[in-house]
């Protein structure tokens, strides 16, 4: 190797042995002396893409108290990278969280986990000893908690939100397009520990979920929920109660009970998830007896007997050789007293006479096997057997309210159509929709059809009182006014267990009140509907009607 040769490549040496001194001294200055400096810089550049959630609207009855609103909570959100002692940030936390220490512990020691969400919607009391608690790595960010003011009260009716605060059930969950509103966004810079630095470069109002004010009268819904927790203890029913009161003219729901039932407030604390849903339009039953009310209206608008034609009664009649038995022999009786006395055997006749066409179009009229529609989630649509699969002892059981099953607003939804003049009314239980004060939607009464003649309906209204003072629901009366009715008892399936119903309504002259009321299953002060049902109805109907009676005063 020449001299010169040998100088160029030492020159070339010291030269990137310069340069790469130069960049090891600007690393060094870059991750060490200005570290901290240059990281803030970097980390005050990050932004958060934060979503604003809107206040979720109230539900109100009729009169404006409040069923169901907002009351102040808190987010708890830990960043476990930031915390020092996990051990103690654990045990402080977990006095104010319902989380234990050990499984916050667990995730609290969890370096490599930026972010979590420790709890959601913890009281105000408990955030704000959180808040003084100054952990670094902890943050508790404002919101709101969904709050049912009457705990129990219509809980089925209701529903509750969950976690994320949209619907889950009852009307939370149907009405959830309304209630919920449309989140906002903020786009903002954070710090290294996730405080929004500066003012937001991007803001996007929320709009706020729509208030929703239901037919629900409280009053009534506390009568209601009362008498069938009176009878609930008396009778004990395997399998709870349910009571319905409708305008039977608009058909607005006033009142909708079902027991067992929950508090909405904390949903979990319930021996079956079963106890959310709403018996009243998810559960299906054979009428018994209280639909020989359609039978009735089917034979009288059809003209095929009339009020004071003359049967008899042996206590049993044979169709296609099978001897179906009534349960009392009531021997000579106009149809009104088959209506009154409750005979199955005058029915059968009856239904033979109609046919089982003319039969089956009454009953798809009068709305059974189709859900109501009613705002609801969960509606059953009820059992009817195909028109092509009855056979003659099951059209002569079905003119008496058994082999076809059918729910509750079904039910009093075509009692009332009995009662009201014919027509069949689309049940429904929210009234308005409003927003920042006005209404945007409103639900108001429709008909569905009508159904029968409005004289076929007077006729009816009377017989049906009839069977209140004279005939199998007495225990119905209430004192001061006339009431109409009519019972039901169906043995189910198994040997000793029945369904007791009662079908009500006042007053006779201009029905304003339509009750319907379920125990399924008594075990103790006894299973006719007339003897268990019936009493249930007229608590209600009396606090009701004394009720009208001082709000018109």
């Amino acid at each position: 190797m020449t001299k010169s040769l040998k100088l160029r490549t030492f020159f070339l040496f010291v030269f990137f042995l310069i340069l790469f001194s130069i960049l090891i001294g600007r690393l060094v200055w870059i991750q060490v002396v200005n570290a901290e400096k240059l990281s803030l810089a970097v980390e005050r550049q990050t932004t958060a893409d934060i979503i604003i959630r809107p206040q979720r609207g109230n539900i109100y009855d009729v009169n404006g108290n409040i069923l169901a609103c907002n009351v102040p909570a808190a987010d708890v959100y830990a960043s476990p990278k930031y915390i020092k002692d996990p051990e103690k940030a654990s045990e402080e936390l977990s006095k104010y969280l319902s989380i234990s220490k050990e499984a916050l512990f667990k995730v609290l020691s969890k370096k490599d986990l930026e972010w979590t969400v420790l709890e959601r919607f913890v009281p105000m009391e408990k955030a704000l000893s959180i808040k003084k608690l100054n952990i670094p790595g902890i943050y508790v960010e404002d919101t709101s908690m969904r709050n049912y003011p009457n705990g129990s009260m219509l809980s089925q009716v209701l529903g509750f939100t969950g976690v994320d605060g949209y619907g889950l059930y009852g009307l939370e969950y149907s009405l959830d397009r309304y209630l919920s509103g449309v989140p906002g966004r903020e786009i903002s810079l954070v710090d290294r520990e996730g405080h929004k630095v500066g003012i937001p470069s991007k803001y996007y109002k929320p709009k706020e979920g729509e208030d929703v004010v239901l037919t629900v009268d409280s009053v009534i819904q506390a009568y209601t929920e009362r008498a069938i927790k009176k009878a609930y203890e008396k009778y004990k029913p395997e399998d709870g109660i349910t009571a319905i009161v409708m305008n039977p003219k608009t058909g607005e729901i006033l009142a909708m009970a079902n027991l067992p039932d929950f508090d909405p407030n904390d949903p979990q604390k319930v021996p079956s998830q079963e106890y959310w849903a709403n018996p009243a339009v998810s559960s299906i039953y054979e009428p018994g007896s209280v639909f020989k009310v359609i039978t009735a209206a089917a034979a009288l608008d059809s003209a095929v007997v009339t009020p004071e034609e003359q049967f008899f009664d042996p206590g049993y009649y044979v169709v296609s050789g099978k001897k179906i038995r009534s349960w009392t022999v009531l021997g000579n009786i106009t149809f009104s007293q088959a209506i009154e006395k409750s005979s199955d055997t005058v029915f059968i006749q009856v239904a033979e006479r109609l046919g089982l066409d003319t039969f089956y179009k009454y009953i798809q009229a009068f709305g059974f096997g189709a859900p109501t529609g009613i705002e609801l989630p969960g509606e059953a649509s009820g059992m009817i057997l195909p028109k092509d699969k009855v056979y003659p002892v099951d059209f002569a059981t079905m003119s008496f309210g058994q082999g076809i099953a059918v729910t509750p607003i079904q039910m009093i939804t075509a009692f009332s159509a009995v009662i009201n003049g014919g027509d069949l009314m689309y049940p429904h239980i929210v009234k308005y929709i409003k927003s920042e004060g006005k209404i945007v939607k409103e639900f108001k009464p429709q008909v569905v059809r009508q159904v029968i003649s409005k004289e076929t309906s007077d006729t009816l209204r009377y017989i049906l009182e009839k069977t209140v003072t004279e005939g199998t629901g007495q225990l119905a009366q209430v004192p001061g006014y006339r009431v109409g009715g009519k019972t039901g008892t169906t043995e189910n399936y198994q040997k000793g267990k029945y369904t007791a119903s009662f079908a009500g309504f006042a007053p006779v002259e201009n029905p304003k009140i339509a009750v319907l009321v379920i125990v399924k299953n008594p075990t103790q002060g006894g299973h006719m509907g007339g003897e268990v049902a019936a009493p249930i109805a007229q608590e209600i109907l009396k606090d009701t009607l004394t009720y009208y009676e001082a709000v018109r005063k």
